[in-house]
């Protein structure tokens, strides 16, 4: 990992993250959870080993997907976690006492906003219609986090969203890292992650 660490550690100097106006790039990782740091490779060992793979705050995590989620923090410091999984629903002090109860890398900055319903509107009638949206709401969410906090400033940002799951619009394909669910966050995500956070 050295070589890796270096190569990265020149061009995060190199950047230390300059934009074309002379401010600082700002830097997200939208995390996911399930599939990427709790995993099915992990649930399936401790239950083969007769272990719980639970706690009194749900799924454990890969010991292996939360060292690489550091290897990411460690290579981009200044990057900051956004939790678009849907623990973040258990609420900010839960998932703060969590992160700190599990050790885990770095800190939490902020949550995506969640999508409840969607409304429509029958142009010819004007008529309105409000429906649940279960499927493909977190592009929403993360884009909708994105105008809120990181389109309103002038400071140029970069962004990572790290899932399972892709049910994102196309647009926002480049920054995508999918992980494999059985596996989560693997040192080839890790430097994807990097890559796309440079």
């Amino acid at each position: 990992m050295n070589i890796m660490h270096n190569r990265y550690a020149v061009k995060y100097e190199s950047s230390q993250h300059k934009g074309t106006d002379g401010d600082r790039i700002q830097r997200y990782l939208f995390l996911d959870i399930d599939g990427v740091l709790n995993t099915i490779r992990y649930s399936n060992y401790l239950i083969d080993h007769d272990e719980d793979d639970t706690d009194e705050n749900g799924a454990l995590f890969d010991p292996e997907a939360v060292e690489n989620l550091a290897e990411i923090i460690k290579y981009i410091q200044d990057v900051k976690i956004i939790i678009s999984s849907i623990w973040r629903f258990k609420g900010w002090d839960w998932m703060n006492r969590l992160w700190e109860k599990r050790q885990l890398p770095g800190k939490i900055y902020s949550f995506t906003p969640g999508l409840e319903f969607t409304r429509f509107v029958d142009i010819i009638h004007q008529k309105y219609s409000e429906s649940v949206y279960p499927y493909g709401t977190r592009g929403l969410e993360v884009g909708e986090w994105l105008r809120l906090y990181a389109s309103q400033n002038s400071m140029q940002y970069k962004y990572v969203i790290l899932d399972d799951c892709d049910d994102f619009p196309s647009f926002y394909q480049e920054h995508i890292v999918l992980t494999d669910p059985i596996m989560g966050i693997t040192k080839e995500i890790v430097a994807k992650c990097i890559e796309s956070l440079l």
